[in-house]
């Protein structure tokens, strides 16, 4: 038989997977190189299932990159950080915006404190961290003239790259809440960091501060002194999936016997159903 039909099938597959990450394709390439591969082989190939076979091919791998998607875009992690040096007060008033639509970031410094450097640091742990090259210092502590607050479009976790960059700190509290409730008061130390090394090089890092949070508005506070902030993370809490996927599975689908033709509920033997091999009865 010939085998371009196999590889023009492996290729959209694998151009599929450009636009999704590729955890999301193990699945479809399980099911690509065993059952479908197997599949190619046993049929005899002719102009009536060469065109059922693409036909087939085509609605299972758009169907799984449609689901690939949505769990992509549910599970997206999105960051606000920080690419170039900016002035105190030249954030007063500002909205950052992420590209997850309705995650952002709102400054109010009335006095003109806060400001952008170029000061960097790693956060994260010693086995996976992420070095950010600018911070936002909040230039004092957080009052009316002087505050940050994060949207966020839906519930999930929301994660704070912060550290005071004075060793001689050691009282310098982080606050959010959020619609009156706490999620977190804790103290922020130079202390807490992890030293690893980096090509022969000693590197700190600094833990990442993690929170639940629902959709709404989450305040920033930092009321003892100044914090310097490198990065806020939000991660979309993970809903809809396991029913999309029922909902595939309970839906009526084509299914064929091992020439590429179509069957009815009717035909005994072996077909393809929902992209897998069954014995009909």
């Amino acid at each position: 038989m010939k085998s371009y039909y196999c590889d023009g099938f492996r290729n959209c597959v694998l151009n599929c997977r450009n636009f999704v990450q590729a955890p999301c394709f193990h699945a479809l390439e399980s099911w690509m190189q065993a059952d479908f591969a197997l599949y190619l082989h046993q049929i005899t190939i002719n102009s009536y299932s060469i065109n059922n076979l693409k036909i087939y091919a085509y609605e299972e791998v758009f169907t799984l990159a449609a689901l690939a998607l949505c769990a992509l875009t549910i599970n997206a992690q999105t960051t606000i950080s920080f690419s170039e040096v900016k002035a105190g007060g030249s954030l007063d008033g500002q909205t950052i915006t992420s590209t997850l639509d309705g995650f952002s970031l709102t400054v109010t410094d009335t006095k003109g404190k806060v400001a952008v450097d170029d000061n960097g640091a790693r956060f994260g742990t010693a086995e996976s961290n992420t070095r950010y090259e600018y911070c936002l210092k909040s230039g004092g502590k957080s009052g009316t003239a002087n505050n940050m607050s994060i949207a966020v479009p839906a519930s999930g976790t929301l994660q704070v790259c912060a550290r005071t960059g004075s060793n001689s700190a050691t009282d310098r509290n982080l606050v959010l809440t959020q619609d009156g409730k706490e999620l977190y008061n804790k103290v922020v130390q130079e202390s807490d960091a992890t030293s690893i090394t980096i090509d022969g090089n000693e590197s700190k890092v600094y833990p990442i501060v993690s929170v639940a949070v629902d959709k709404g508005t989450i305040d920033v506070t930092y009321p003892t002194n100044s914090l310097n902030f490198y990065a806020f993370t939000f991660t979309p809490t993970t809903t809809g999936i396991s029913s999309t996927v029922q909902a595939k599975k309970t839906t009526n689908v084509a299914d064929y016997n091992l020439a590429g033709q179509r069957v009815d509920k009717n035909y005994k033997g072996i077909v393809i159903s929902d992209g897998k091999k069954i014995i009909w009865k």
